[in-house]
């Protein structure tokens, strides 16, 4: 016959194993926040088909950088698997209610190119597409259409961040060296010597 103690110990390690199985087993499951995609930024990111071969064109941190004027820039990175091109950009900003605001008026240097399988940054070296609105505000949000030439489309509600926010501080409608370099040409005047 087995002692008291030892029977006592059994069962402690019983529970102590049962509660170390369920305090492991509850992070886990399909809806696993460790599951779940995640991206360190502030933009949105899309993916479209955009071949037979089911790969993705990718649009990652997709948002809006303006000032309280109204004018801003479109921000993302695109990757597309197959050439193609970014033609068309159109939006609406929404308000604070939720309501639409006046639709953007959209300034595109050219259409934007897109290699098979290379990286383009849409404000780098310049921003390829400048935005604005009277209902553009930081802060708030735009529902942005981003349209490639195989007809493609990609869509999201994205923020609008704000040029003053310091990781934007480089990306702007006049680029901030502008204001630097007149600084730097003007000289004050001479000071009379006594």
């Amino acid at each position: 016959m087995e002692s008291s103690t030892r029977h006592r110990r059994r069962v402690a390690r019983a529970l102590i194993a049962g509660v170390s199985a369920a305090l492991l087993l509850t992070g886990c499951g399909f809806g696993a926040q460790t599951l779940q995609p995640y991206t360190p930024a502030h933009g949105v990111s899309i993916d479209v088909t955009a071949s037979e071969s089911n790969r993705q064109l990718k649009v990652r941190n997709l948002l809006i950088v303006a000032g309280e004027s109204g004018e801003g820039v479109v921000s993302a990175s695109v990757v597309s698997p197959v050439a193609d091109s970014l033609v068309d950009v159109s939006g609406t900003p929404l308000k604070a209610d939720g309501t639409k605001g006046t639709p953007l008026s959209v300034t595109k240097a050219a259409d934007v190119a897109l290699k098979p399988d290379q990286l383009v940054v849409l404000t780098t070296p310049e921003p390829a597409v400048r935005v604005a609105s009277p209902d553009l505000r930081p802060g708030l949000t735009a529902d942005v259409t981003l349209t490639f030439a195989s007809g493609r489309t990609a869509q999201a509600i994205v923020p609008v961040m704000s040029y003053d926010d310091a990781i934007y501080a480089t990306v702007s409608p006049a680029p901030a060296s502008t204001a630097a370099a007149t600084a730097e040409t003007e000289t004050p005047a001479p000071t009379p010597t006594p």
